[in-house]
This record gives structure tokens, sequence and C-alpha cells, in this order.
């Protein structure tokens, strides 16, 4: 009998042992649930499947990939890949997104981050969320929140939806979204995207060029002039001769090079109002007798020569505009060589190396 008591007591002992260490590996493990997220959002964003095109252009930007790795409070809404495949197909959009202006991507970017706090519960209506973006206009680049507590931005789509909510991390929330929000100032992009002003004011290699359109213009507005954009967005098909990033360097020429007048003045001169695609610009007028012309938006005669077999820099197309029979510009890229970059609804685009300045006022 002593003996069974005995072993009674044991079993008792180690089943009680056994319990206590339960209880403290529960209580290890919530221990470890309060402790919270272990990754920065960045970090998150990187690893979670799904989000791997954000993770990707994060990549191409390291100054906004390190506003999320920053210690703070911050909120990102998160696009997921299906949102950047349904940018990519809106029509007009490049179909590599590495194509367009850095500067326009890298402020898109930094429109999905605020650098307070949003949770969910946060976001009622009428919430407008203060982004890092770049205001381009008077009006911050806010995020406005919907009756619906859907996300009201500058795209075309006025309710993108949060798919997934306070998504914790050690240096904010995370939401994941529907759509790619766009920046208010870029507001009515898809209406031009499919014109050439679409294509120069968003392309990576035209962003000296979108910066002296927008200086232009500046100068036209203040002077009773008609806007180079209304002329890129019309409907009035034309034809722009575009120099691009790499033939302004060349030429020591930024946007600050000139004023709003001579920017004016240089690329009105680099567009006619008129149809001027590769055949044309090589057909037998411009062989034989070796010269053929169009009037620029500028009021100025721009002549043209084909001559193939002195190509330097392009086709052989030659182009001068200040009347002084030494050529300015060949034309290195035609529209058919890019149709999809290059030819739009509302024109072609020529790329040219060189850049024409009307003549001096006599």
């Amino acid at each position: 009998m002593k003996k069974r008591f005995l072993l009674k007591e044991n079993i008792k002992t180690l089943v009680l042992a056994f319990v206590a260490v339960g209880v403290m590996a529960l209580a290890g493990c919530n221990k470890d649930d309060d402790e919270g997220p272990t990754q920065n959002i960045l970090e998150i964003v990187e690893s979670t499947e799904g989000l791997d095109s954000l993770a990707k252009y994060l990549g191409l930007f390291p100054e906004v990939a390190a506003a999320l790795e920053a210690e703070g409070s911050l909120t990102l809404f998160a696009p997921t890949n299906t949102a950047f495949i349904d940018l990519l197909n809106v029509p007009g959009f490049p179909s590599d997104i590495t194509l367009v202006n850095p500067d326009i991507i890298a402020n898109v970017l930094l429109y999905h981050v605020s650098a307070t706090r949003y949770n969910a519960a946060d976001l009622t209506a009428g919430t407008e969320v203060m982004t890092l973006a770049v205001a381009t206009t008077s009006a911050d680049e806010v995020i406005t929140v919907n009756q619906d507590g859907t996300l009201l931005t500058g795209s075309a789509t006025k309710n993108i939806e949060i798919i997934t909510a306070n998504i914790e991390a050690t240096n904010g929330v995370i939401h994941t979204t529907n759509k790619v929000l766009i920046p208010v100032a870029l507001d009515g992009l898809a209406a031009v995207l499919p014109t050439t002003y679409g294509a120069l004011s968003l392309g990576a290699s035209f962003s000296i060029l979108a910066s002296g359109i927008a200086k232009a213009d500046a100068y036209a507005a203040a002077n009773q002039k008609t806007p180079l954009v209304s002329i890129l967005t019309g409907t009035t098909f034309h034809t722009v001769f575009a120099p691009t990033n790499e033939t302004f360097n060349a030429a020591s020429i930024t946007a600050a090079t000139y004023t709003g007048e001579q920017w004016y003045g240089i690329i009105a001169n680099h567009v006619v109002l008129d149809d001027v695609g590769a055949a044309e610009l090589t057909s037998t007028a411009a062989i034989d007798p070796g010269i053929s012309s169009y009037e620029s938006a500028a009021g100025v005669q721009l002549y043209f020569r084909y001559i193939e077999s002195e190509a330097v820099n392009g086709i052989g197309v030659f182009i001068d505009s200040d009347l002084d029979q030494e050529f300015e510009a060949e034309v290195a890229v035609p529209n058919t060589a890019l149709p999809e970059t290059l030819t739009k609804d509302n024109g072609f685009i020529h790329i040219i190396a060189g850049v024409m300045s009307p003549p001096s006022p006599q």
C-alpha cells in the first residue's frame, strides 16, 4: 500500500509539473505576442507576397525607400500588384513604367506615404491625409476620405478601396489598396496620355523639355499667348521635333538656361501644325530638289533635307530653322521607329539630335 501511495504521489507531481510548464509556455507566447511587429514598413513591403511591384519601384528610388524604413509613425497606402497592372493598362500609358519621368514616379510613390499614422478607424469621411508628395500647385497633395470610406485622389478612379487595413509595422501602419494613388496635381492625366503632350510630359527622356514647356506656358499665361499645352493636347494634328535630355545635356542646356519667353519661342519652333511623318521627311520632295519646308508654330519656315548617305546622328534628315543653310538638327528617331511612344492620337513625335532656335528679331 505504501508503494502505491508513493506512485500516486509521483504521478500527481509529474502532472503538476507539466501543467506548470504549459502555463509558463503560454505566458511566454503571450509575452511574445505583446511585443508587437518586428519589421519596419519597407521590410514588410519587401517580404509580402502581392506587393512585389511596389517593392520593385521602391528599389529604383532609394530616397523614397529610406523614408519607409525611418523611425516615426507613418502610414503607407500600398497598391497591390494588380493595381500596378491596371495602371499600365490605361490607354496611352507607357508599357514600361521605367520609361516615365523619374521625378513623376518618385512623387507618385511619395503620395502614398503620410508622416502621420492613420489607423483604419481614423479614416473617417472628410479626413484629409497629408502626404509626402511635393505639391506642384497651390493645393497641398492630400488624400481625402469619401463618405463610404474609399479614397479620393487625383486619378480618374475616385473611389479607391482599402483591401487590407492596419498591417502593423515598427514605424507605422500599412493599408493595401486596389489602385495606384495619383497626386492631385496629375488629375486629368488619363485624358492627355494619348496626346503628344502626354508622351513629352511623362517621358523619362523628355524631362528637360517638359520643364521648358511649363516655363513657356507660365509666360504664355501672363502674356495672352496660346499655351503650348493647348496645342499639344488639342485635336489639330501636328508634328513635334523633340530634343531629348541627352541632346540638351550635350549642349549644356537646363530648364534654367532660358527664360519662359525664350523657351516659348524655342519649343514653338519645334512644332509644325501639319502631318509630317517619316514618309514625308524622306519623300521625293525632300530628296529632289533637295529641300522641303514646313512652317513651325512660331511662324518660322523649317527647311528639311534628306541625304541618307550623310547621316550622322540619325536617318539623314537634316533641319535648318534660321535661314543660314547650316542644318541645326537631324532626325535621330522617327515616329515609325517607336510607334507606341512616338505616334499619338493627335500627332507625331520625331526625336532629333540638335536644338533649333528661331531667327533673331531683325
